[in-house]
């Protein structure tokens, strides 16, 4: 699925069992969007810099939609200015708060990023530096960083809690961004035409 319609795709899949007017009419739009797009495609650039670090990811989620209250988490991961893995899913951890979604989702994108960091290295581009991962809750990169705050989320499974095992074993990093710079918004909520496009073009889609 592309990265662009994939919040939209993944919303309306909710309601395949009984859709009402109104989904088919956003469904219309997906399909109108689609046909004004079909030349695009995602776009790579050569690199600046001459270091063996390949990609970075974004994490993102928004907690607890109005529908039923369950939380959408997203990553993406950045090559040359284009996307090569994204994903956006219903989370199926109960999460207490938007930290806590946040959490979770940064735990799922430092998980791909150990994927992608041993693939390249199969490929002979082993990464020089960290592989960095970028979230815009501040909170859940307080606890990403400090083990501290596990005692007020001991309820989170504990297999959320191996990206804290990532940044010891200096695997990965995790650095808060601002929300006008988080790319995966457009994987994890709706967003006004202004900010879709700005975050696609982000992801390298353009027209080819």
């Amino acid at each position: 699925m592309w990265p662009d319609i994939s919040y939209a795709v993944s919303r309306l899949a909710s309601y395949t069992a009984n859709p009402s007017l109104q989904h088919i009419s956003v469904l219309k739009r997906v399909l109108r969007y689609l046909k004004g797009t079909k030349e695009y495609g995602i776009t790579y650039q050569a690199r600046a810099t001459l270091d063996n670090n390949l990609f970075y990811s974004f994490a993102d989620a928004a907690y607890a939609n109005c529908n039923d209250h369950k939380s959408t988490s997203g990553y993406i991961f950045l090559v040359a200015g284009g996307a090569i893995m994204w994903r956006s899913k219903k989370q199926t951890v109960i999460t207490l708060s938007s930290t806590e979604a946040e959490y979770v989702a940064l735990s799922e994108s430092g998980c791909k990023a150990c994927w992608l960091r041993n693939l390249s290295e199969e490929l002979r581009f082993p990464q020089d530096r960290l592989t960095e991962i970028k979230g815009d809750n501040i909170g859940a990169i307080a606890m990403v960083w400090n083990l501290q705050f596990h005692k007020q989320s001991k309820h989170i499974a504990t297999k959320w809690h191996w990206i804290c095992d990532l940044i010891q074993f200096g695997i990965v990093w995790a650095e808060s961004c601002r929300d006008l710079e988080q790319t995966t918004n457009a994987l994890t909520k709706a967003l006004t035409c202004q900010k879709h496009k700005k975050h696609t073009t982000e992801m390298g889609l353009a027209t080819v």
